[in-house]
């Protein structure tokens, strides 16, 4: 029996189990995917949002405030990119300078520090290319971005150094409670073959499935929630407009969220997005037309003349919404003691989650009766980029491992010895995607025609796979079909740490 089992490798879930990896217990974290952060947690704004927005006394302005405090310490200790570069709400007529006022006022009550509400020429200082119609602006200094994929990953691999453990592919498909503890059920995952059946034993569970957070909660209580995926559709531009603008750019709020955004990124791109459109299940991840070009039109209000040739990529992301109430399912139900759930965790929720996090693991290390980890190491070592790295640094990095001087990515400038890296991470990057995710190899303007070929290669080489097993993303998603006659016969590179041919 281990102590606590936790459903979803989300930002919930990781946050979660590195958080109760500083006490002695045995922690599990069962995953439907192929990765941490396969779900809304990787399709999102990278947003650390600083407050002002929640209801005050709701749970969101509660851990959004809290959460946003501790990310910088965060990120020194676990090596994740974070930029606090501030966000401005901004009002094109006086009625939605009535409404910042609003905001200015529910930040403050949420003790959000360092609010004000900015006029023309402050706004043109801070950012000259901001449409002229703006006629005022909320300053949130505290407003920040992050790399969620990046923060998602760091927390998890983190909480693996500490004893955690992962296991993916792993789907949940019942849970039971009998003799004060639950047993899960869960399906493991492969390729062509049908589910193997599995379970484990768990003193405590906590419910971090994202949009599958309410089927979750079904299986051991009848204090239900349901949960809505909602479709944000995003477009990426090129890191050549990279600096367009210096920190987020939100427009009024309305009942549907916070809007369409234009936002910098850890990554050096210009984000665009995103929509927010109910969608009948979690499946539908599609982009639309439609929605791209909304996107689009809201954006420009923002960003006039808004360079769209240089999209380099769309894509959507479902978030998990409660629309009943709005606020956070954070709660032990009464028919299910010791079963938590993080539901309708959507935005602020990649704010709120290490505040969420820091308090469950109290809550259970108390229940439990739990000690500190006398072992617990919060420092997880920055992962290196040789895009960002000095010259000297490059230098000793090739010196060590020649794989550090040939690059494979070249939109992005991603070396052999990067990818290497991430492939015997803690939490191995065993696909293309996971390898993208973590390096940006395949995240340049060609969007991986170049470089794909070549990262499937080194997967195979260090895993073992033959080249015709290695997936893209998830299951079904293998980016050769088979081998032709001749393919073995042809100059080409052989990527196997000695001299190119």
């Amino acid at each position: 029996m281990v102590d606590v089992c936790i459903v979803g490798a989300g930002i919930a879930g990781c946050t979660c189990a590195r958080e109760l990896s500083a006490y002695n217990l045995e922690v599990v974290v069962l995953e439907a995917g192929y990765d941490v952060a396969c779900g809304s947690t990787r399709a999102n704004s990278g947003i650390v949002h600083g407050g002002y927005d929640p209801i005050p006394g709701t749970l969101k302005a509660k851990f959004n405030v809290e959460g946003s405090k501790i990310y910088e310490k965060l990120s020194e200790e676990l090596g994740f990119e974070y930029n606090r570069c501030g966000s401005m709400v901004v009002a094109f007529s006086q009625d939605e300078v009535q409404a910042l006022e609003g905001l200015l006022e529910r930040g403050r009550q949420n003790g959000v520090e360092g609010l004000e509400i900015l006029g023309q020429d402050a706004i043109r200082e801070k950012e000259p290319n901001l449409s002229k119609s703006t006629v005022a602006a909320l300053w949130v200094p505290t407003g920040a971005i992050v790399n969620p994929y990046g923060a998602c990953l760091a927390f998890a691999e983190n909480a693996v150094q500490n004893g955690a453990k992962f296991e993916f592919y792993s789907r949940v498909c019942a849970i039971e409670r009998a003799d004060g503890a639950y047993r899960v059920g869960y399906e493991v995952l492969s390729e062509g073959n049908e589910p193997v059946e599995k379970s484990l034993d768990a003193k405590i569970v906590i419910n971090a499935a994202g949009l599958a957070s309410g089927e979750i909660n079904g299986f051991v209580s009848k204090d239900a929630f349901e949960i809505t995926p909602r479709a944000g559709e995003y477009l990426l531009l090129d890191r050549t407009w990279g600096g367009a603008f210096n920190s987020t750019i939100f427009q009024v709020p309305t009942k549907n969220g916070k809007g369409v955004l234009v936002t910098p990124t850890t990554g050096g791109n210009m984000l665009l997005g995103p929509t927010a459109e109910p969608r009948e299940s979690a499946d539908q991840t599609q982009t639309t037309v439609d929605g791209l070009s909304s996107v689009l039109n809201a954006a420009g209000k923002n960003w006039e003349k808004i360079p769209s040739r240089d999209v380099i990529t769309n894509f959507a992301g479902l978030r998990a919404s409660c629309l009943e109430d709005g606020d956070f399912h954070l709660y032990e139900p009464d028919d299910a003691p010791g079963f938590f759930n993080i539901g309708g965790f959507d935005s602020p929720g990649l704010t709120a989650a290490p505040a969420v996090a820091k308090e469950y693991a109290r809550i259970i290390s108390e229940r439990l009766g739990a000690e500190k980890n006398e072992n617990f190491n919060p420092v997880r070592k920055p992962v290196k980029h040789f895009a960002t790295m000095s010259d000297e640094e490059r230098a000793g990095a090739v010196e060590q491992d020649s794989r550090w001087g040939r690059v494979i990515c070249r939109c992005e400038c991603v070396t052999e010895g990067e990818i290497v890296e991430a492939i015997h991470s803690p939490i191995p990057a065993m696909t293309i995607d996971s390898v993208k995710w973590r390096t940006r190899a395949g995240m340049g303007r060609c969007q991986s025609g170049f470089c794909m070929p070549l990262v499937a290669q080194i997967i195979a080489r260090e895993t073992g796979q033959d080249v015709t097993e290695i997936r893209k993303g998830g299951l079904g998603s293998k980016v050769a079909v088979g081998r032709r006659g001749c393919l073995d016969r042809l100059p080409h590179v052989v990527i196997d740490g000695g001299d190119d041919e």
